[in-house]
Protein backbone atom coordinates (compact mmCIF):
# COMPACT_ATOMS: atom_id res chain seq x y z
CA UNK A 1 0.00 0.00 0.00
CA UNK A 2 1.18 3.23 -0.83
CA UNK A 3 2.29 5.89 2.18
CA UNK A 4 2.22 8.93 -0.62
CA UNK A 5 0.30 11.82 0.49
CA UNK A 6 -1.90 13.39 -2.23
CA UNK A 7 -3.30 16.71 -2.05
CA UNK A 8 -5.92 18.12 -4.24
CA UNK A 9 -5.77 17.48 -8.15
CA UNK A 10 -3.19 14.39 -7.25
CA UNK A 11 -6.59 12.89 -6.13
CA UNK A 12 -7.43 11.88 -9.43
CA UNK A 13 -3.89 12.17 -10.90
CA UNK A 14 -4.08 8.89 -12.22
CA UNK A 15 -7.86 9.28 -13.78
CA UNK A 16 -8.01 9.13 -17.63
CA UNK A 17 -11.21 11.77 -17.81
CA UNK A 18 -8.17 14.15 -16.52
CA UNK A 19 -5.14 13.49 -18.69
CA UNK A 20 -5.22 16.89 -20.23
CA UNK A 21 -3.90 20.35 -18.47
CA UNK A 22 -7.89 21.56 -19.74
CA UNK A 23 -9.61 19.19 -17.75
CA UNK A 24 -7.56 19.52 -14.55
CA UNK A 25 -8.13 23.29 -14.55
CA UNK A 26 -11.29 22.43 -14.76
CA UNK A 27 -11.17 20.26 -12.25
CA UNK A 28 -9.49 22.93 -9.89
CA UNK A 29 -11.85 25.52 -10.59
CA UNK A 30 -15.15 22.88 -10.02
CA UNK A 31 -13.68 22.00 -6.68
CA UNK A 32 -11.91 25.48 -5.31
CA UNK A 33 -8.67 24.19 -4.78
CA UNK A 34 -7.18 27.43 -5.24
CA UNK A 35 -8.79 28.20 -1.77
CA UNK A 36 -8.44 25.20 0.20
CA UNK A 37 -6.36 21.61 0.26
CA UNK A 38 -7.62 18.13 0.64
CA UNK A 39 -4.76 15.90 1.91
CA UNK A 40 -5.57 11.97 1.54
CA UNK A 41 -2.89 9.55 2.89
CA UNK A 42 -1.47 6.98 5.43
CA UNK A 43 -0.19 9.07 8.26
CA UNK A 44 -1.43 12.18 6.81
CA UNK A 45 -2.51 13.14 10.40
CA UNK A 46 1.30 13.56 10.84
CA UNK A 47 1.08 17.00 8.62
CA UNK A 48 -1.07 18.66 10.42
CA UNK A 49 1.18 21.12 12.71
CA UNK A 50 2.26 22.03 8.51
CA UNK A 51 -1.26 22.77 7.59
CA UNK A 52 -1.65 25.04 10.72
CA UNK A 53 1.36 27.05 9.86
CA UNK A 54 0.36 27.39 6.44
CA UNK A 55 -2.57 28.65 7.84
CA UNK A 56 -0.49 31.38 10.40
CA UNK A 57 -2.05 29.72 12.87
CA UNK A 58 0.58 29.11 16.31
CA UNK A 59 -2.57 28.23 18.58
CA UNK A 60 -5.80 26.07 18.25
CA UNK A 61 -8.72 25.32 19.43
CA UNK A 62 -9.54 21.67 19.20
CA UNK A 63 -12.38 20.11 18.71
CA UNK A 64 -13.50 16.72 19.27
CA UNK A 65 -16.70 13.98 20.24
CA UNK A 66 -16.16 12.90 24.12
CA UNK A 67 -15.72 9.76 23.00
CA UNK A 68 -12.90 9.78 20.77
CA UNK A 69 -10.07 11.20 23.13
CA UNK A 70 -8.06 8.17 22.56
CA UNK A 71 -7.90 9.06 18.82
CA UNK A 72 -7.53 12.58 19.14
CA UNK A 73 -4.97 12.24 22.06
CA UNK A 74 -2.06 11.53 19.69
CA UNK A 75 -3.08 14.34 17.06
CA UNK A 76 -2.46 16.82 19.68
CA UNK A 77 0.07 15.47 20.98
CA UNK A 78 1.40 15.93 17.53
CA UNK A 79 0.60 19.68 17.64
CA UNK A 80 2.42 20.02 20.92
CA UNK A 81 5.52 18.55 19.97
CA UNK A 82 5.45 20.66 17.09
CA UNK A 83 5.33 24.01 19.20
CA UNK A 84 1.19 25.03 17.90
CA UNK A 85 -0.48 25.79 21.68
CA UNK A 86 -3.65 24.10 22.20
CA UNK A 87 -6.10 27.13 23.17
CA UNK A 88 -8.65 25.38 24.06
CA UNK A 89 -10.86 21.89 23.78
CA UNK A 90 -14.40 21.77 22.79
CA UNK A 91 -16.29 18.34 23.38
CA UNK A 92 -19.85 19.54 23.34
CA UNK A 93 -20.48 16.98 20.11
CA UNK A 94 -23.76 15.30 19.69
CA UNK A 95 -24.94 13.08 17.09
CA UNK A 96 -26.82 15.21 14.69
CA UNK A 97 -25.77 18.26 14.94
CA UNK A 98 -28.72 20.88 17.10
CA UNK A 99 -28.90 24.36 17.28
CA UNK A 100 -27.92 24.67 20.50
CA UNK A 101 -24.91 22.33 20.48
CA UNK A 102 -23.37 24.39 17.08
CA UNK A 103 -24.42 27.83 18.88
CA UNK A 104 -22.30 26.55 21.90
CA UNK A 105 -18.99 25.60 19.52
CA UNK A 106 -19.92 29.34 18.23
CA UNK A 107 -19.39 30.62 21.87
CA UNK A 108 -16.38 28.64 22.66
CA UNK A 109 -14.51 29.74 19.59
CA UNK A 110 -15.43 33.27 21.11
CA UNK A 111 -13.65 32.78 23.83
CA UNK A 112 -11.09 30.51 22.60
CA UNK A 113 -8.61 33.07 21.91
CA UNK A 114 -6.94 29.94 19.44
CA UNK A 115 -5.62 31.15 15.43
CA UNK A 116 -7.35 28.43 14.01
CA UNK A 117 -9.88 24.92 14.91
CA UNK A 118 -9.27 21.42 14.43
CA UNK A 119 -11.99 19.26 13.79
CA UNK A 120 -11.26 15.97 14.83
CA UNK A 121 -14.19 13.17 14.28
CA UNK A 122 -17.38 12.19 12.22
CA UNK A 123 -19.65 14.10 9.89
CA UNK A 124 -21.58 15.59 13.40
CA UNK A 125 -17.95 16.74 14.42
CA UNK A 126 -17.18 18.10 11.48
CA UNK A 127 -20.90 19.89 10.80
CA UNK A 128 -20.89 21.29 14.11
CA UNK A 129 -17.37 23.23 13.55
CA UNK A 130 -18.36 24.18 10.03
CA UNK A 131 -21.43 25.95 10.81
CA UNK A 132 -20.46 27.24 14.64
CA UNK A 133 -17.77 28.91 13.46
CA UNK A 134 -19.59 30.68 10.63
CA UNK A 135 -22.36 31.44 13.15
CA UNK A 136 -19.44 33.12 15.23
CA UNK A 137 -18.29 35.27 12.70
CA UNK A 138 -21.74 36.49 11.25
CA UNK A 139 -23.58 36.63 14.49
CA UNK A 140 -26.62 35.41 15.74
CA UNK A 141 -27.73 31.77 15.98
CA UNK A 142 -27.29 28.88 14.05
CA UNK A 143 -31.10 28.60 13.17
CA UNK A 144 -30.90 31.86 11.59
CA UNK A 145 -28.70 30.56 8.79
CA UNK A 146 -30.65 27.43 7.37
CA UNK A 147 -31.03 27.54 3.35
CA UNK A 148 -28.75 28.92 0.96
CA UNK A 149 -25.82 31.63 1.43
CA UNK A 150 -27.24 33.16 4.15
CA UNK A 151 -23.49 33.70 5.73
CA UNK A 152 -22.23 37.19 4.63
CA UNK A 153 -18.35 36.40 5.58
CA UNK A 154 -16.16 32.76 6.25
CA UNK A 155 -15.31 32.00 9.21
CA UNK A 156 -12.32 34.12 11.34
CA UNK A 157 -10.42 30.98 11.79
CA UNK A 158 -9.59 28.86 9.42
CA UNK A 159 -10.81 25.35 10.00
CA UNK A 160 -8.75 22.20 9.76
CA UNK A 161 -10.94 18.92 9.33
CA UNK A 162 -9.72 15.34 10.39
CA UNK A 163 -12.15 12.52 9.37
CA UNK A 164 -12.58 9.38 11.73
CA UNK A 165 -15.19 7.98 9.49
CA UNK A 166 -15.35 6.96 5.73
CA UNK A 167 -18.75 8.32 4.83
CA UNK A 168 -20.20 11.82 5.07
CA UNK A 169 -17.79 13.65 3.08
CA UNK A 170 -17.98 16.97 5.08
CA UNK A 171 -14.73 17.54 5.02
CA UNK A 172 -14.93 18.68 1.76
CA UNK A 173 -18.36 19.87 1.21
CA UNK A 174 -20.08 23.41 1.57
CA UNK A 175 -23.70 21.59 3.21
CA UNK A 176 -24.09 20.92 6.77
CA UNK A 177 -27.55 19.31 8.33
CA UNK A 178 -28.61 20.60 11.80
CA UNK A 179 -31.19 19.19 14.02
CA UNK A 180 -33.94 21.98 14.55
CA UNK A 181 -37.33 21.92 16.29
CA UNK A 182 -39.34 21.01 12.89
CA UNK A 183 -36.37 17.89 12.05
CA UNK A 184 -33.43 18.34 10.19
CA UNK A 185 -32.48 21.51 8.50
CA UNK A 186 -29.89 22.27 5.74
CA UNK A 187 -26.76 24.86 5.61
CA UNK A 188 -25.29 25.63 2.28
CA UNK A 189 -22.64 28.30 2.07
CA UNK A 190 -19.33 27.89 0.41
CA UNK A 191 -18.01 29.60 3.64
CA UNK A 192 -18.60 26.42 4.77
CA UNK A 193 -15.78 25.13 2.87
CA UNK A 194 -12.86 24.23 5.33
CA UNK A 195 -9.85 25.98 5.20
CA UNK A 196 -7.96 22.08 4.88
CA UNK A 197 -9.08 18.41 5.19
CA UNK A 198 -6.32 15.81 6.19
CA UNK A 199 -7.97 12.41 5.61
CA UNK A 200 -5.88 9.74 6.95
CA UNK A 201 -7.47 6.08 7.28
CA UNK A 202 -5.50 5.57 10.30
CA UNK A 203 -8.08 7.76 11.93
CA UNK A 204 -10.81 5.35 11.06
CA UNK A 205 -9.27 2.19 11.31
CA UNK A 206 -10.78 1.34 14.53
CA UNK A 207 -14.17 1.69 12.99
CA UNK A 208 -16.29 -1.62 13.90
CA UNK A 209 -18.34 -3.39 11.42
CA UNK A 210 -21.43 -2.19 12.01
CA UNK A 211 -20.30 1.66 11.26
CA UNK A 212 -17.96 0.68 8.56
CA UNK A 213 -20.90 -0.63 6.38
CA UNK A 214 -23.45 2.79 7.70
CA UNK A 215 -20.36 5.24 6.92
CA UNK A 216 -19.29 3.06 3.75
CA UNK A 217 -22.72 2.87 2.42
CA UNK A 218 -23.45 6.65 2.95
CA UNK A 219 -20.50 7.60 0.76
CA UNK A 220 -21.48 5.09 -2.13
CA UNK A 221 -24.84 6.47 -1.80
CA UNK A 222 -23.33 10.29 -2.33
CA UNK A 223 -21.76 8.78 -5.52
CA UNK A 224 -24.27 6.95 -6.91
CA UNK A 225 -26.86 9.79 -6.58
CA UNK A 226 -24.46 12.56 -7.62
CA UNK A 227 -23.62 10.68 -11.30
CA UNK A 228 -27.34 10.46 -11.80
CA UNK A 229 -28.41 13.81 -11.19
CA UNK A 230 -29.13 16.12 -13.92
CA UNK A 231 -26.57 18.33 -12.56
CA UNK A 232 -23.99 15.95 -13.69
CA UNK A 233 -21.82 16.67 -16.38
CA UNK A 234 -18.72 14.86 -17.57
CA UNK A 235 -16.50 15.89 -15.16
CA UNK A 236 -19.13 14.50 -12.12
CA UNK A 237 -19.09 11.31 -13.41
CA UNK A 238 -15.72 11.22 -14.18
CA UNK A 239 -15.26 11.65 -10.40
CA UNK A 240 -17.96 9.72 -9.30
CA UNK A 241 -16.31 6.63 -11.01
CA UNK A 242 -13.51 7.04 -9.38
CA UNK A 243 -15.62 6.87 -5.98
CA UNK A 244 -17.21 3.62 -7.01
CA UNK A 245 -14.01 2.32 -8.25
CA UNK A 246 -12.73 2.84 -4.71
CA UNK A 247 -15.40 2.33 -2.46
CA UNK A 248 -17.83 -0.85 -4.36
CA UNK A 249 -14.67 -3.26 -4.20
CA UNK A 250 -13.28 -2.36 -0.85
CA UNK A 251 -16.80 -1.56 1.33
CA UNK A 252 -17.00 -5.40 2.51
CA UNK A 253 -13.26 -6.25 3.13
CA UNK A 254 -13.13 -2.99 5.46
CA UNK A 255 -16.05 -4.19 7.16
CA UNK A 256 -15.10 -7.80 7.31
CA UNK A 257 -11.52 -6.91 8.09
CA UNK A 258 -11.39 -3.92 9.92
CA UNK A 259 -8.23 -2.38 10.83
CA UNK A 260 -6.34 -5.54 9.49
CA UNK A 261 -6.65 -4.51 5.69
CA UNK A 262 -5.36 -1.11 5.52
CA UNK A 263 -5.56 -0.70 1.72
CA UNK A 264 -9.46 -1.37 1.94
CA UNK A 265 -9.54 1.68 4.40
CA UNK A 266 -7.91 3.92 2.32
CA UNK A 267 -9.77 3.10 -0.29
CA UNK A 268 -13.07 3.87 1.51
CA UNK A 269 -11.37 7.11 2.51
CA UNK A 270 -10.68 7.84 -0.83
CA UNK A 271 -13.83 6.67 -2.18
CA UNK A 272 -15.56 8.90 0.71
CA UNK A 273 -13.64 12.08 -0.18
CA UNK A 274 -14.27 11.89 -3.87
CA UNK A 275 -17.94 11.24 -3.46
CA UNK A 276 -17.82 14.39 -0.60
CA UNK A 277 -15.95 16.99 -3.51
CA UNK A 278 -19.42 16.08 -5.33
CA UNK A 279 -21.85 17.72 -2.75
CA UNK A 280 -21.48 20.82 -3.07
CA UNK A 281 -21.63 21.02 -7.04
CA UNK A 282 -23.82 18.54 -7.94
CA UNK A 283 -25.68 17.14 -4.52
CA UNK A 284 -27.63 14.17 -4.08
CA UNK A 285 -31.07 12.83 -5.58
CA UNK A 286 -34.45 10.90 -4.12
CA UNK A 287 -32.52 8.81 -2.05
CA UNK A 288 -31.52 11.04 0.27
CA UNK A 289 -35.08 12.78 0.14
CA UNK A 290 -36.82 9.62 0.82
CA UNK A 291 -33.99 8.63 3.60
CA UNK A 292 -35.11 11.91 5.31
CA UNK A 293 -38.40 10.46 5.90
CA UNK A 294 -37.60 7.74 7.73
CA UNK A 295 -34.99 9.60 9.64
CA UNK A 296 -37.17 11.76 11.07
CA UNK A 297 -40.29 9.44 11.98
CA UNK A 298 -37.00 6.71 13.58
CA UNK A 299 -36.22 9.25 15.80
CA UNK A 300 -39.61 10.32 16.73
CA UNK A 301 -40.09 6.74 17.62
CA UNK A 302 -37.22 6.22 19.39
CA UNK A 303 -35.29 4.01 17.25
CA UNK A 304 -32.97 6.54 15.18
CA UNK A 305 -31.69 5.11 12.02
CA UNK A 306 -28.74 6.16 10.95
CA UNK A 307 -27.73 8.87 7.72
CA UNK A 308 -26.44 6.03 5.87
CA UNK A 309 -28.60 3.35 6.76
CA UNK A 310 -31.97 5.02 5.80
CA UNK A 311 -30.49 6.35 2.38
CA UNK A 312 -29.36 2.51 2.08
CA UNK A 313 -32.68 1.84 2.98
CA UNK A 314 -34.42 2.94 -0.31
CA UNK A 315 -31.24 3.78 -2.47
CA UNK A 316 -31.54 0.14 -4.30
CA UNK A 317 -35.53 1.22 -5.15
CA UNK A 318 -34.44 4.29 -6.13
CA UNK A 319 -32.08 3.11 -8.38
CA UNK A 320 -34.76 0.93 -10.35
CA UNK A 321 -36.83 3.90 -10.41
CA UNK A 322 -34.18 6.07 -12.67
CA UNK A 323 -32.93 2.99 -14.17
CA UNK A 324 -34.77 4.52 -17.57
CA UNK A 325 -32.37 7.41 -17.32
CA UNK A 326 -29.61 6.37 -15.55
CA UNK A 327 -28.91 2.45 -16.15
CA UNK A 328 -25.35 2.93 -17.42
CA UNK A 329 -24.45 4.98 -14.24
CA UNK A 330 -25.56 1.81 -12.35
CA UNK A 331 -24.13 -0.90 -14.57
CA UNK A 332 -20.77 0.90 -13.72
CA UNK A 333 -21.01 0.83 -10.40
CA UNK A 334 -22.14 -2.73 -10.64
CA UNK A 335 -18.72 -3.97 -12.62
CA UNK A 336 -16.94 -2.51 -10.09
CA UNK A 337 -18.45 -4.33 -7.36
CA UNK A 338 -17.13 -7.11 -9.37
CA UNK A 339 -20.92 -8.43 -10.53
CA UNK A 340 -20.67 -10.94 -13.49
CA UNK A 341 -21.95 -8.59 -16.75
CA UNK A 342 -21.56 -11.39 -18.78
CA UNK A 343 -24.21 -11.14 -21.60
CA UNK A 344 -26.21 -8.28 -19.57
CA UNK A 345 -28.18 -5.33 -20.00
CA UNK A 346 -27.53 -1.94 -18.84
CA UNK A 347 -30.83 -2.69 -17.25
CA UNK A 348 -29.96 -5.91 -15.80
CA UNK A 349 -26.53 -4.33 -14.42
CA UNK A 350 -28.65 -1.43 -12.91
CA UNK A 351 -30.43 -3.90 -11.19
CA UNK A 352 -27.46 -6.15 -10.03
CA UNK A 353 -25.68 -2.94 -8.52
CA UNK A 354 -28.80 -2.11 -6.26
CA UNK A 355 -29.18 -5.53 -5.29
CA UNK A 356 -25.57 -5.47 -4.00
CA UNK A 357 -26.39 -2.19 -1.64
CA UNK A 358 -29.63 -3.85 -0.54
CA UNK A 359 -28.13 -6.97 0.40
CA UNK A 360 -25.04 -5.08 1.79
CA UNK A 361 -27.24 -3.60 4.21
CA UNK A 362 -29.10 -6.32 5.65
CA UNK A 363 -25.96 -8.44 5.99
CA UNK A 364 -24.46 -5.80 8.09
CA UNK A 365 -26.65 -2.75 9.32
CA UNK A 366 -29.79 -3.68 12.03
CA UNK A 367 -32.32 -2.42 9.94
CA UNK A 368 -32.61 -4.66 7.03
CA UNK A 369 -36.10 -3.09 6.64
CA UNK A 370 -38.77 -0.41 7.86
CA UNK A 371 -39.81 -2.92 10.37
CA UNK A 372 -36.41 -3.32 12.06
CA UNK A 373 -36.85 0.70 13.10
CA UNK A 374 -40.71 1.03 14.01
CA UNK A 375 -41.86 2.04 11.42
CA UNK A 376 -45.05 0.43 9.55
CA UNK A 377 -47.85 0.92 6.84
CA UNK A 378 -49.38 3.81 9.40
CA UNK A 379 -46.45 5.69 8.96
CA UNK A 380 -45.66 5.48 5.22
CA UNK A 381 -48.43 8.74 5.03
CA UNK A 382 -46.03 11.20 7.08
CA UNK A 383 -42.74 9.93 5.51
CA UNK A 384 -44.34 10.76 1.98
CA UNK A 385 -44.72 14.11 2.75
CA UNK A 386 -41.69 14.76 4.65
CA UNK A 387 -39.92 13.35 1.47
CA UNK A 388 -41.99 15.35 -1.31
CA UNK A 389 -40.76 18.33 0.91
CA UNK A 390 -37.28 18.03 0.02
CA UNK A 391 -37.41 19.38 -3.28
CA UNK A 392 -33.49 20.47 -3.36
CA UNK A 393 -33.14 16.91 -3.79
CA UNK A 394 -35.97 15.22 -5.58
CA UNK A 395 -35.98 18.34 -8.68
CA UNK A 396 -32.21 16.72 -9.83
CA UNK A 397 -33.08 13.59 -9.52
CA UNK A 398 -33.27 11.86 -13.03
CA UNK A 399 -36.66 10.12 -12.97
CA UNK A 400 -39.20 12.42 -11.47
CA UNK A 401 -40.46 10.73 -7.70
CA UNK A 402 -44.43 11.11 -7.00
CA UNK A 403 -46.43 10.38 -4.22
CA UNK A 404 -47.20 6.67 -5.85
CA UNK A 405 -43.49 6.14 -6.65
CA UNK A 406 -42.43 7.05 -3.25
CA UNK A 407 -45.17 4.65 -1.55
CA UNK A 408 -43.68 1.82 -4.02
CA UNK A 409 -40.45 2.65 -2.63
CA UNK A 410 -40.92 2.79 0.59
CA UNK A 411 -43.53 -0.13 0.39
CA UNK A 412 -40.19 -2.53 -1.02
CA UNK A 413 -38.52 -2.24 2.31
CA UNK A 414 -41.55 -1.99 4.49
CA UNK A 415 -41.08 -5.66 5.81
Amino acid sequence: MSTETLVNEQLLADEEYFATDERREEMREMFGFERRRLLLGEGAAGRLPEECRRLGAGSVMVVHDAALEAVAAPVVEGLREAGIRIAATFTGIVPNPTVASVDALAEAAERSGAEAVVAIGGGSTMDTAKVGLCVASCGGSTADYFGFDLFERGPRWPLVCLPTTAGTGAEASCVSVVVAEGGKQAVYSEHLHPAAAIVDPRLSAGMPPGLTATTGLDALGHALECTASKKSGPLGDAVARASLAAGMPHLPRAIANGAADPEARLQMCRCSLLAGLLLSPINTGAAHALGYGIEKLSHEKGRPVPHGTAVALVLPGVMEHNAPAAADKYYYAAGAAGLDLAGKSREEGARLAAGWIDEVRRRHTPFATLTDAGLGEDDLPRMIEVALQVRRLLDPNPVEVTAADAERIYRGVLA
